[in-house]
């Protein structure tokens, strides 16, 4: 590959796979897997860091695709139910992924594109509380809620816990979910 056919989607596409590989993130693993110099990558991100804030913007682009295919024709609690699970499934699905997005340092989380991709999530998720709750301050509260308690089940279950209880990991996320919408 030339630095002429290089992209910032090929560079984020090569990023994906060094991480799903559990190996660290360099510009020289980056440049080596798309065929280029590590210094041909500084034209499209100034650091590892920027290429890591990518890759979350790119999952949460995913998120947000999953969810609209998957929500399309629900509504009400059955809607937000089914949110909570594909947000809890989609990332577990892509742990190794989760764990390099929590990692980035806050001073970096506002990254525009990074911001319009999470905020495409959250507008989701509001599309159906509007219906079930009039009051703003009321849907944050209870957006806060769920996003508290779908990363819990994303850190909790992908770390490896809730293995020896005698309700399942499912089980006691959707009793916790249920409790929240028994208040709605």
């Amino acid at each position: 590959m030339t630095a002429r056919t290089l992209s910032k989607e090929k560079v984020i596409t090569a990023a994906i796979q060094i991480i799903n590989q559990e190996d660290n993130l360099t510009f020289s693993k980056l440049g080596r897997l798309v065929g280029t110099r590590s210094q041909a990558i500084y034209n499209y991100f100034p650091d590892v860091l920027a290429v890591r804030v990518s890759v979350a913007a790119d999952f949460y682009d995913k998120l947000a695709q999953r969810l609209e295919v998957d929500l399309l024709g629900l509504t009400g609690k059955q809607a937000i139910k089914a949110f909570c699970h594909v947000c809890v499934q989609f990332s577990l699905g892509q742990y190794v992924m989760v764990q390099q997005i929590i990692d980035i340092p806050a001073d970096h989380l506002h990254d525009e594109p990074l911001n319009s991709s999470f905020r495409n999530i959250y507008e989701i998720l509001h599309r159906y509380l509007k219906p079930l709750i009039p009051d703003e301050k009321r849907q944050m509260v209870f957006s806060r809620m769920l996003r508290n308690l779908i990363i819990g089940q994303i850190i909790n279950v992908g770390s490896g816990r809730y293995t020896n209880t005698p309700i399942s990991k499912r089980d006691s996320f959707d009793d916790m979910l249920e409790l929240i919408l028994l208040s709605l």
